[in-house]
C-alpha cells in the first residue's frame, strides 16, 4: 500500500469517527504500523495539504490535520461507493454517452478526465467515446467544464436490442478479468470471517482491516455497477461485497481498540 493511500484510509475510517482531526505525532504512530517513518509522514501531510485535501493548524510545536471540504467530499463519496450494495435495479435501456477531445499537449487533463469518468461508472467504448448505463452526465459535464482545453458532447442513446447492449458492455469493460478478481478476493474474506478470536488482535487487526478496505476499494473504480441484464451469469460482485462487509466488521472491535491505544491520551 502507498503511504498516501493509508493516510486517506485512516481518515476515512478511524479518524472520521474520532472527531475528524489528528495531530501529526499521533498520525505518525499509526503510520508506523505500515512501515511509514515519521519523517515520511511529515512530508506526505505537507504535500496533501498543499494539494488542498487537508487543512493544517499549529499550536506550539503540534500540527493538527483535518480534511478540507474537498477532502471530506472525496472521503464521503469513496465511503458511499465502497459500502453500498451492487445495484440490482432494472435497467431503463438508455446509454449515457460522453464524447470528448483534449489537445495532445494537455495529456494531464486527458488522464484526469479518464480517471473521473471511470470513477463515475463510464466505460471506454472507443478512444474518444465513453458510455454508462446510469445517468451521470451532470457529474461528467462538471468534470469536463473544469478542464478548459476539453471539447465535448453529451448524448442519450438506445441500442437495437439487449444482444447489442451486452456486446457494448463486454467491449467497454473487461468483465471477465473483473469477475476473476472478485472471486480471488472472496477467500481472503472467508479466512478472516472464520478465523478464531485470537487470530487478529491489536496491531494485526488494524493492519489487516486497513489492507482489506484498501484492496476492496479498487472494485468501485473498475466496476461500473452494470444492471443485471448486462452482466455475465453468476456475477460475483454481490457475494464479494457481502463477504467484504462481514470481514471488515469482524475486525473492527480489535482494530478500533488498537487505534485508541495509539491516539488516546
Amino acid at each position: 500500500m502507498q503511504a498516501r493511500s493509508v493516510v486517506f484510509d485512516l481518515f476515512g475510517d478511524y479518524i472520521r469517527e474520532d472527531g475528524g482531526s489528528i495531530s501529526l505525532q499521533k498520525l505518525s504512530a499509526l503510520l508506523e504500523c505500515f512501515d511509514v517513518a515519521p519523517d515520511s509522514a511529515r512530508v506526505i501531510m505537507s504535500r496533501v495539504t498543499r494539494e488542498g485535501w487537508f487543512d493544517a493548524t499549529r499550536a506550539g510545536r503540534t500540527s493538527t490535520y483535518t480534511p478540507s471540504a474537498k477532502g471530506w467530499d472525496l472521503l464521503d463519496s469513496g465511503l458511499q461507493r465502497i459500502m453500498q450494495s451492487p445495484s440490482q435495479e432494472k435497467w431503463n435501456g438508455i446509454w449515457y454517452l460522453v464524447i470528448f477531445s483534449v489537445p495532445e499537449r494537455d495529456r494531464a487533463a486527458r488522464s484526469r478526465l479518464k480517471t473521473t469518468l471511470s470513477w463515475l461508472g463510464f466505460g471506454q467504448l472507443a478512444p474518444a467515446t465513453w458510455l454508462a448505463p446510469h445517468d451521470k452526465l451532470d457529474e461528467a459535464e462538471e468534470a469536463l467544464q473544469g478542464e478548459p482545453s476539453a471539447k465535448y458532447d453529451l448524448f442519450e442513446a438506445r441500442s437495437r436490442g439487449l444482444k447489442d447492449d451486452r456486446e457494448r458492455a463486454a467491449q467497454s469493460w473487461d468483465l471477465q478479468e473483473l469477475a476473476h478478481e472478485y472471486r480471488s478476493f472472496i477467500p481472503r474474506c472467508d479466512e478472516i470471517i472464520s478465523a478464531s478470536e485470537s487470530a487478529y488482535t491489536g496491531r494485526s487487526a488494524l493492519i489487516t482491516r486497513t489492507r482489506l478496505i484498501h484492496d476492496y476499494r479498487k472494485f468501485p473504480f473498475r466496476d461500473p455497477g452494470l444492471p443485471p441484464e448486462l452482466l455475465p451469469a453468476d456475477w460475483p460482485a454481490v457475494e464479494a461485497h457481502s463477504k467484504f462487509l462481514q470481514a471488515f466488521d469482524r475486525l473492527r472491535p480489535e482494530a478500533v481498540k488498537y487505534y485508541e491505544s495509539l491516539t488516546q491520551g
